[in-house]
């Protein structure tokens, strides 16, 4: 298929202009990341990973021993916890790890994308990564984001395309295994990337498929039984009854999610990952029988990566959005392998029926709209009260009535609405107008001058390649509130502060009882203390009844335990929110109140943490 002529133009630029701009825009990434390294709160799964992880690094615990909540795949706390044990515990090492790994991760992006597109759509690609604050946010906390990412990437790196080196298919293997033991939910990973390299290496798959496979096995290995109890949703797969629980009890985590709130939760993730997840619907628009391909090699790549990344799309909605695994990390979810969805993009776009059928054009213009409509409803909160106080025509009996009114009065008055309704209703109808105006002025470009300079497309074509251009340079608004620093303090020397005065205070040995807050991060600054490993989790692993040597064998609590552990702890460590709860329990007869820490966890108020000792 013949391209348009401006895209052979730009390719016959210098080659060294087009990895400059790769270069800058890894800079910007790196500079936005730290940033964020250094002023984003912590939650719960980042005190969840960093201290588990050193927890186990220092041989105190081990996966899926009895007392602590092995809930991830081992090496999803293991990495952390030894690099923190090479580096010093704490959330300065976790960060910096998080930072390294994102990076990797658009350097891998970026060396697939220039083998297999080309070296201006690989800036595109990143460019795609690294306009995208909130992405960049999420892969700069230590969690397991950034890590798959960057493992995802170099897989993709080392395996697509032709002829590829013994030694790259190797590795990649051995990636694709690691992916499995640092989150079980990559599982498919590896089995579509052997079923690829057989279809495009043959028999030099087994170089893929044999590394990989055993660095999976050998983990199960390791871990047996106990580690089964992460595949408890793989189909077909028998897990001994000794390692399910089998407690009873209730847990205490069972929020009831709406229909509109999970609307909201995957529009949400469409505003994020907008580049990967629209770029990707466009390739399945565009797409041409497999003769029509420049290469079979690239139709290849491009069935694989479109197996992987809508594969991976498909299990996690169905986890999060229909199965209330965790609806609103949706947006997080796909932070693992939006890469793939990026290098599918950069793959087949050389191959696109760039003069798509009248329907096809119909079509993509209506699913705009109702994007646009969804992510000004996700983004209510940033554009909400805006909406509302944009002024409308006054109407009745179908009449325009002169004056104008605003829409906070319409959705009031007339359709009984109250504020965070209407917010929802005004930011999703500003979405569908903003997405209308886009497409006319698309359309009266197109009209004026696109078709003379873009011949060889139609305008549907020119439309969604402009959107796409859009996305990237309007990525940084499409964050939202999101896509801005939590603090404007230094997050990480914070919690360094409230870890120095602590350990102050709290002798080595101590039993130490916490309800400081979601995030466990403080802990890591106090080596040598006794911790309850199932408060890791906080309410989340938490069990009203239920069988409390169960319970503990699998890293829960229950009202039982809690209140043994009430008896036994030497320290108490409070949240200033929390206290009031607190008040009567730790009363001065019976313990001595430390000074507070100096500073908060985060920017937000009463996160200062307060110290009781109980007396002797």
């Amino acid at each position: 298929m013949r391209q348009p002529r401006l895209l052979n133009h730009v390719r016959n630029w210098p080659a060294w202009t087009a990895d400059l701009l790769a270069f800058l825009g890894m800079g910007v990434y790196l500079a936005q990341a730290i940033v964020y390294a250094y002023t984003t709160i912590s939650n719960l799964d980042e005190g969840a990973y960093l201290l588990k992880g050193f927890l186990f690094a220092t041989d105190q615990y081990q996966p899926f021993d009895p007392g602590i909540s092995t809930n991830k795949a081992p090496l999803a706390f293991l990495i952390p916890g030894y690099v923190q044990l090479l580096f010093g515990p704490g959330l300065r090492t976790g960060r910096l790890l998080a930072v390294f790994f994102g990076l990797m991760a658009v350097v891998g992006t970026w060396l697939a994308a220039r083998r297999l597109g080309g070296r201006w759509l690989a800036v595109g690609a990143v460019l795609g990564i690294a306009s995208g604050s909130a992405i960049i946010k999420i892969y700069s906390m230590g969690v397991t984001q950034s890590t798959i990412a960057c493992l995802l990437a170099w897989s993709l790196a080392l395996v697509l395309g032709e002829k590829r080196p013994v030694w790259q298919l190797i590795l990649s293997g051995v990636l694709a295994g690691l992916m499995i033991l640092v989150r079980q939910n990559m599982l498919p990973v590896l089995p579509l990337l052997i079923v690829y390299a057989f279809w495009q290496h043959g028999r030099r798959a087994f170089w893929l498929f044999v590394p990989g496979v055993m660095v999976v096995a050998y983990s199960f290995y390791i871990y047996w039984p106990h580690i089964l109890q992460l595949w408890t949703w793989v189909p077909l797969v028998k897990i001994p009854s000794e390692v399910l629980y089998g407690g009873g009890g209730v847990s205490i985590w069972n929020p009831e999610i709406s229909v509109m709130s999970r609307w909201l939760s995957i529009f949400q993730a469409v505003r994020f990952h907008f580049i990967a997840l629209f770029g990707s619907i466009v390739a399945f628009l565009f797409w041409v029988r497999p003769s029509r391909w420049r290469s079979i090699v690239e139709f290849r790549i491009g069935a694989a990566l479109f197996a992987l990344f809508w594969g991976l799309f498909y299990m996690h909605f169905v986890a999060a959005i229909a199965l209330d695994y965790c609806v609103f990390c949706f947006k997080n979810y796909i932070a693992f392998f939006n890469v793939a969805g990026i290098l599918l993009l950069v793959v087949s776009v050389g191959s696109w029926n760039w003069r798509i059928p009248v329907f096809t054009q119909v079509f993509l213009v209506a699913l705009s709209l109702i994007v646009f409509s969804g992510i000004g409803y996700s983004a209510f909160e940033d554009i909400g009260s805006f909406a509302l106080g944009l002024p409308a025509p006054r109407m009745r009996d179908m009449r325009i009535l002169p004056g104008l009114i605003t829409w906070w009065d319409i959705l009031s008055q007339r359709f009984d609405l109250d504020v965070n309704s209407a917010k929802k209703y005004a930011a999703a109808l500003f979405g569908l107008f903003a997405g209308g105006l886009f497409i006319c002025l698309m359309y009266i470009g197109w009209q004026r001058t696109g078709r003379h300079v873009f011949n060889s497309i139609n305008f549907g074509a020119f439309y969604a390649s402009s959107l796409l251009i859009a996305a990237i340079l309007f990525s940084p608004i499409l964050g939202g509130s999101y896509g801005k620093p939590d603090c404007r303090s230094n997050v990480i020397l914070a919690n360094e502060q409230i870890g120095e005065h602590l350990s102050s205070i709290i002798p080595l040995g101590s039993v130490v009882y916490w309800n400081g807050g979601l995030s466990t991060v403080p802990l890591l600054y106090l080596p040598g203390v006794k911790i309850f490993p199932a408060q890791i989790n906080n309410g989340y692993s938490f069990i009203s009844g239920g069988d409390s040597h169960e319970l503990y064998r699998f890293g829960y609590w229950n009202e039982e335990m809690d209140a043994e552990w009430r008896t036994t702890a030497d320290f108490f460590i409070i949240e200033e929110w929390r206290y009031p709860e607190w008040k009567q329990f730790l009363s001065p007869a019976e313990f001595d109140e430390y000074a507070r820490t100096p500073v908060g966890t985060s920017c937000l108020e009463e996160t200062r943490l307060r110290i009781f000792k109980r007396k002797e």
